[in-house]
């Protein structure tokens, strides 16, 4: 009876192996089907994936250089540490040895090598050759050495804000390394090549090698002697004055090619991630501020152009006048007085501008501050350009007129100002700022700028008018320290109280001080800005006229000489 029913029992179990046999064998059979035929493709991808992978060959950045051929911004060639975790076979070892070369923590590179699962870490990336060759002396399997261009800036602080920077993939972040990073980077090549199970390269492909092309070589207008002038004088002037900032655009104002762009304080360049965002903002483009008494010559000069009022036309002018809900007083006289039109920008009269502006109205007003470029980007391709703030006129309270007449209630950027006061300069036309003189491409081709000739917007009669009382503000008027010995120079002063933080009012011991003008009065070639802002010190010593315009003909008289 026993021995019946353990051959049941067998019986059973040798049925159940069968058909589970039967069932493996079936599953091996769909899985070989499938694999052979159904995914034949798929899987033959996969394992193409695991046996052979594409290469990319970073290209070389362009340069960035000044207008005569100095490095600004260069690309070094350094090593990376590199490793392939699944060749390690001592992590604790291999670390510890890579850790103290580097200086750094040995935990966080054993981390790094017992990731077993990747083919392909970064250890420390752009350290220099000696480093890499203590490492590679001794004969790591896993470990690999590779050449990667880190970005390399020769003239450290100069222009710091105008170039930028880049990031470690070397891809522009700020300045012109962003701004014209298309053109900067060029494009990388590739290839093709069979690994070994640990993802290790066998064999290269040659026919699939794809050689980089290098980015294009940037050629600034800046000049790089004027450049590192004017950020001294700026310094300088800023530790005297306790400014936290100061600006100075420099340009040609018959074409648009700016000289230099400086402002205070600057940063190095090679060492940014030691520096606060605040650094980093390009002030030539990015300060919006109020004009304050530069402004003037924006309405003086659309008002004779107008036919509103005639360049030698004489006003009585009160010390105030009510316009809307507020009373605009002049900043030192207390009585009435006859003055031209002229003299109205010799002296900086504040009921004077008001009252020529009053004679446009409005609405002519408003259209001749947007034809000289206000309220818009001037089209230069450095990024965080500002536009400014201009109200339509059609918003504005009865009191707006006389607050702009005056450069209150509109912000404008040290370049805008700048453009505008180069309409006056040569001889009614807003040109079109640049900063690119030249792009010199991978091929040998060579794409210069050309300046475009301007538009016309006001007559040549309003532009040499006011050119005449320019010159008669350093002659003789409030602006008689911006004078450059043997050389007519015409400029503008500007003092302007800054509104207080709350948004209502304006503050009465926070101003900026500027001056803009050109030179030589014949033939200008030299168009500048300058500002100081928050200066501090005697209140009646911290004006336009003594704290800007001495700095205007120190930097004019050097570009003078030094920009052909």
């Amino acid at each position: 009876m026993i021995r019946k029913d353990n051959t049941k029992a067998n019986r059973r179990r040798i049925i159940f192996l069968f058909f589970l046999f039967i069932a493996v064998f079936g599953l091996i059979v769909y899985r070989l089907v499938n694999i052979q035929f159904v995914f034949a493709d798929k899987y033959k991808v996969e394992a193409d994936y695991q046996h052979t992978g594409d290469y990319i060959i970073k290209s070389k950045r362009g340069k960035i250089l000044d207008r005569s051929g100095i490095e600004l911004a260069s690309s070094l060639v350094e090593k990376t540490i590199t490793a392939n975790p699944k060749l390690i076979k001592d992590e604790d070892y291999v670390a510890e040895v890579i850790g103290e070369i580097l200086g750094i923590d040995k935990e966080r590179i054993k981390e790094k090598l017992s990731d077993k699962e990747r083919g392909f870490v970064y250890i420390e990336r752009k350290v220099d050759a000696y480093i890499a060759d203590k490492i590679s002396s001794y004969g790591f399997e896993g470990i690999g050495i590779e050449d990667e261009c880190k970005r390399f800036y020769p003239q450290n602080e100069l222009a710091s804000q105008l170039i930028g920077f880049t990031d470690i993939d070397n891809i522009g972040l700020s300045g012109i390394e962003l701004g014209y990073e298309e053109l900067l980077r060029g494009i990388d090549g590739k290839y093709s090549a069979e690994k070994d199970v640990f993802g290790k390269i066998i064999e290269a492909d040659e026919e699939s090698y794809t050689a980089p092309i290098s980015g294009s070589d940037i050629v600034l207008t800046i000049d790089s002697g004027l450049q590192f002038f004017t950020e001294n004088v700026l310094a300088q002037a800023a530790e005297q004055y306790n400014a936290p900032r100061a600006i100075c655009v420099v340009m040609n104002p018959g074409t648009g090619e700016i000289y230099s762009m400086a402002q205070y304080p600057t940063f190095d360049l090679n060492n940014y991630s030691d520096y606060s965002q605040e650094f980093f903002s390009n002030l030539g483009v990015s300060f919006t501020y109020e004009p304050g008494s530069t402004f003037k010559i924006v309405n003086i000069s659309s008002a004779i152009d107008g036919g509103f009022v005639g360049p030698d036309q004489l006003f009585h002018l009160s010390p105030t006048i009510k316009v809307g809900d507020r009373i605009i007083k002049e900043t030192h006289r207390t009585y009435g007085i006859d003055y031209t039109v002229g003299d109205i920008i010799k002296y900086s009269s504040n009921i004077g501008a008001v009252t020529v502006a009053l004679a446009m109205g409005s609405e002519n007003y408003y259209n001749s501050i947007i034809k000289f470029g206000f309220g818009n980007k001037t089209g230069l391709n450095i990024p965080g350009e500002e536009k400014g703030i201009i109200a339509d006129y059609k918003a504005w309270p009865a009191s707006t007129i006389g607050a702009i007449a005056i450069g209150q209630s509109i912000s404008v950027t040290p370049i805008q100002l700048l453009r505008a006061a180069s309409v006056i300069a040569n001889g009614g036309y807003l040109v079109n700022p640049y900063i690119v003189k030249e792009i010199h491409q991978n091929n040998g081709n060579i794409e210069k700028t050309i300046p475009d000739e301007g538009i016309r917007i006001i007559s040549s009669l309003a532009a040499d008018s006011v050119k005449k009382m320019m010159l008669q503000v350093v002659e003789s008027g409030t602006g008689k320290r911006a004078a450059i010995e043997d050389v007519l120079v015409c400029g503008k002063t500007g003092t302007a109280q800054k509104a207080n933080k709350s948004g209502i009012g304006y503050s009465e011991g926070r101003v900026i001080t500027s001056f803009i003008g050109f030179a030589p009065y014949d033939d200008p070639r030299i168009a500048c800005v300058v500002i100081i802002d928050e200066p501090q010190g005697n209140e009646e010593e911290i004006w336009g006229g003594t704290v800007a315009a001495p700095l205007f003909a120190e930097i004019v008289e050097f570009a003078l000489k030094k920009v052909n």
